[in-house]
């Protein structure tokens, strides 16, 4: 077989070699070895993407899919089907072949790999991007870019969770930072984003340079309903009533030292502590009073542990708090502990 479809391809033939691939072609009981055999010639047509097996799958199944369109609209007479046979191998298979010799181009442009970097609670990550920006991606957050940058008109990546951000200036080539209620649009500029799936707000602190909040249209690489930051402007959105407030702070400090080790909090709900907290330490916490949901936290925290942060909240404020270990299942997997902080007694 490996033959007969070899000198077909290389078109040096005799009507004999033609008839005898025509037949391999369109005996269905030899499709299974036919597929071993184009694999083997797509594979030997490079070491890269244009040779990934799951390319050749797509479009042989494409083939395949045309083919089987086709006979639904063919007469069952022998004669037809002979026809149809003898076009389809001067046809199809011709694509195919051009498909695997001359699709490299145009599949590396098409296909751009996507990397995910995943960090866990407790933890930091810090990285850079094809084009040089510094990304620092913190406890419990998601992100996704592109291998490469190249063949795009724009920098397309995509945030769930908190980063900071500076950006390689490039202004031909805008950065985009996708997440699920906004979308943040700079060409080379230092800022950081907070924006949790578990959170009711996102924030974006911008640091130096400029920034676009709005919705991105990917289709035309459009972008909508525009607000702008300059230096030192924080932009909260409210995700429940969709509503955004950008506020002009003299330090925004509080918003990008985490990435140094550092948290902070500056006249701060328990919320945000508590936001913080879980996420530093990979607990739970509840509070167990009213009074303490009232309170506000001025602190910092530098690389404290989770047994140092507590104690010092504890020494700072009229709460009191309790550790409850948590219990392994019979696999031996242990859960989350549990933070309970409670009014303190006077």
């Amino acid at each position: 077989m490996k033959e007969e479809i070899e000198k077909y391809i290389e078109g040096n033939y005799s009507n004999k070699e033609l008839e005898d691939a025509i037949s391999i072609l369109n005996d269905r009981s030899a499709q299974p070895k036919l597929e071993k055999v184009m694999n083997g010639f797509w594979r030997k047509c490079s070491n890269d993407t244009v040779g990934n097996p799951q390319f050749f799958d797509q479009i042989l199944s494409n083939v395949h899919h045309e083919i089987n369109l086709t006979h639904r609209d063919i007469s069952i007479s022998r004669k037809v089907y002979f026809i149809f046979s003898k076009v389809a191998a001067i046809v199809i298979v011709p694509l195919l072949i051009a498909l695997i010799y001359f699709a490299n181009d145009s599949l590396k442009s098409s296909y751009v790999a996507q990397n995910t970097i995943t960090v866990p609670l407790g933890a930091v990550s810090q990285f850079k991007l094809p084009d040089g920006t510094k990304v620092w991606l913190n406890s419990g957050s998601k992100f996704t870019y592109p291998s490469s940058f190249q063949e795009a008109n724009l920098r397309l990546v995509h945030l769930e969770g908190e980063a900071y951000f500076d950006v390689q200036k490039n202004l031909d080539l805008p950065f985009v930072i996708d997440m699920k209620n906004l979308d943040v649009k700079v060409t080379g500029t230092a800022f950081n984003i907070r924006s949790y799936d578990d959170e009711n707000q996102m924030t974006v602190a911008l640091v130096e340079g400029s920034v676009n909040l709005g919705q991105l249209n990917e289709l035309d690489g459009t972008f909508s309903n525009v607000n702008s930051l300059v230096p030192n402007e924080v932009a909260t959105l409210n995700k429940v009533k969709n509503k955004m407030d950008i506020q002009k702070l003299k330090d925004i400090n509080k918003y990008i030292s985490w990435k140094e080790g550092r948290t902070v909090f500056d006249n701060d709900p328990i919320d945000a502590v508590i936001a913080r907290f879980e996420k530093m330490y990979n607990v739970d916490i509840i509070v167990d009073s009213d009074e303490l949901k009232q309170y506000r936290f001025t602190l910092t925290f530098i690389n404290e542990t989770m047994e140092r942060a507590l104690r010092i909240l504890e020494l700072s404020s009229p709460l009191s708090y309790e550790i409850v270990e948590c219990k392994g299942s019979e696999a031996g997997v242990f859960g989350k502990r549990t933070i309970i902080l409670k009014k303190a007694k006077i």
